[in-house]
């Protein structure tokens, strides 16, 4: 495998030829060409890599198809197979294809379609083919098979690269004499661990991205392909579907989705749209599904590789006169599971059998609550819940140490904010660092207030998982209210709109 430096420079410099196709192909095309809302709404989130410091993570990915105004994508079984989208929405595609460093289909889209995934119609380099195929039942006489070559740096203008197979360890008897028989034609087979009898999407996203140094991925299809990642929308960057005006009587991806039990299903808060030829493409970025009571244990995070046990426990406490709410408060500091984390019980009156008792679970954010910074609203929030403590004749502040940046640390956090400065907002900045949206979980904090004897609580925040995690015992929620400004209305709007955070916005001062 190449050195973590050798990926970085390799995928500055395919980043660099990718966008240097975008500009040629901006200066060749009208300046009112249909998808180029489309495309400037890809362009900076596929701009960096998802890992330019050796973590572990999946690429960035985009999931795109094409359906009929009755959700199909393919019309009856005995039907001839028909094109969905025009003319324009075709060229469309090939432009994102020569955005992305790879594009992944199934093995049944390379069967049924015998497709080439070059970008034909525009100018620009084609993506790496990658095939899902667990069973490698890809034919020596595919189109991606005759046209795959050892010469895995290709970067020439709608020329193919080397195929790249993803398979399993399992398999019928002759599995491997099929891939000896597609190694010599010059196929790259790679083995990824098996899900369901599949290969595994997130082990197989990642060794796309380890082993061929592909920082961004275009998901092209099939059906079964395409809903297995609408019930995996973690793993999606971006979304792009484009609905044809026609009526296909067939089958779509619900169809796929009612055979198993996603625990939760895709969704893009503010959708954007734009006509493309006959065409409507709908576009966004999903918002990011969190663990809460409905989903399941199969995606759950794990603290130091172990699913989450009780094990918060009070390490120290004193009493200590705090100016900032007027008051003597009890202060308990505990170790919780989680390396590098402590959690601070700030306590104001008798808590213990306390209904309603106020509660503010408070991420550390020394930026916001020491230095004061505007990019975000950390300190503002932290500083009214004390003022809210100073009116209450009781009540409990939780200030998590070790959640820097929703979890990612204070340097990675910097890291964050130079993508951001670069484009990114703040969700896609910790992806492109290898990262997940929000790293927290809060099984902790209600082990402390646990502890503390508290039987319900009034909970102040904007976070809809701290409520989740947070029951039986949240009883109440009270949003707040956030001033924006100028250097922090982008982020605010972002956890609004991709976290589902409850944020009110008051106008924006003048």
């Amino acid at each position: 495998l190449a050195h973590p430096m050798e990926s970085s420079v390799r995928f500055c410099v395919r980043s660099l030829t990718r966008c240097a196709s975008v500009r040629g192909w901006r200066q060749a095309s009208s300046h009112s060409c249909s998808f180029s809302p489309v495309v400037d709404f890809l362009e900076p989130r596929l701009r960096f890599p998802a890992s330019v410091v050796g973590a572990r993570g999946a690429p960035n990915v985009t999931l795109t198809y094409a359906q009929s105004i009755d959700g199909c994508l393919c019309g009856p079984i005995t039907s001839e197979r028909q094109l969905i989208s025009g003319e324009d929405s075709m060229v469309m595609t090939h432009q994102f294809r020569t955005m992305h460093d790879a594009i992944l289909i199934g093995v049944g889209t390379l069967l049924s379609d015998d497709p080439q995934l070059t970008a034909r119609l525009v100018p620009g380099p084609s993506p790496q083919p990658v095939v899902l195929d667990s069973n490698l039942r890809t034919p020596l006489t595919s189109a991606l098979v005759r046209s795959s070559t050892s010469n895995t740096s290709s970067e020439s203008s709608g020329k193919p690269q080397r195929l790249t197979l993803l398979t399993t360890s399992n398999g019928p008897k002759d599995k491997w004499e099929r891939a000896k028989a597609l190694d010599q034609r010059g196929v790259f087979i790679l083995e990824v661990p098996a899900a369901d009898g599949r290969v595994s999407l997130e082990d197989a996203l990642c060794r796309v991205k380890e082993d061929l140094g592909c920082h961004s991925v275009m998901v092209e299809g099939g059906m079964t392909v395409i809903a297995s990642f609408l019930a995996r929308p973690e793993l999606v960057s971006n979304l792009v579907v484009t609905v044809s005006p026609k009526f296909l009587g067939g089958y779509g991806p619900s169809a796929e989705l009612l055979k198993g039990e996603p625990q939760s299903l895709l969704s893009i808060p503010k959708m954007r749209s734009c006509p493309v030829g006959d065409d409507i493409v709908l576009y966004g970025s999903p918002s990011v599904p969190y663990l809460n009571g409905n989903s399941g244990d199969a995606h759950k995070p794990k603290v130091n590789g172990h699913s989450h046990l009780m094990q918060t426990q009070l390490s120290s406490s004193c009493r200590m006169w705090v100016e900032a709410i007027e008051s003597e408060c009890d202060l308990k500091v505990y170790n919780t599971p989680k390396e590098g984390q402590e959690i601070v019980a700030l306590i104001k009156g008798d808590v213990s059998g306390g209904e309603y008792v106020p509660v503010r679970v408070h991420s550390e954010c020394f930026t916001g609550d020491v230095l004061g910074s505007k990019r975000c609203d950390c300190g503002p929030q932290l500083r009214g819940f004390l003022d809210i403590l100073q009116q209450e004749s009781a009540g409990i502040l939780l200030y998590i140490r070790g959640d820097e940046g929703r979890g990612i640390g204070l340097v990675e956090k910097i890291r964050a904010y130079e993508l951001q400065e670069k484009g990114l907002d703040t969700i896609d900045a910790n992806l492109s660092l290898g990262h997940a949206a929000d790293l927290r979980t809060f099984e902790s904090s209600k082990e402390v207030l646990q502890q503390l004897g508290v039987q319900s609580i009034k909970l102040y925040t904007n976070n809809p998982e701290k409520v989740e995690a947070l029951r039986p015992l949240a009883r109440e929620v009270c949003p707040l209210k956030t001033v924006p400004n100028k250097h922090n209305v982008t982020y605010l709007q972002t956890k609004r709109d991709r976290l589902n955070h409850k944020t009110i916005l008051s106008e924006l001062p003048i």
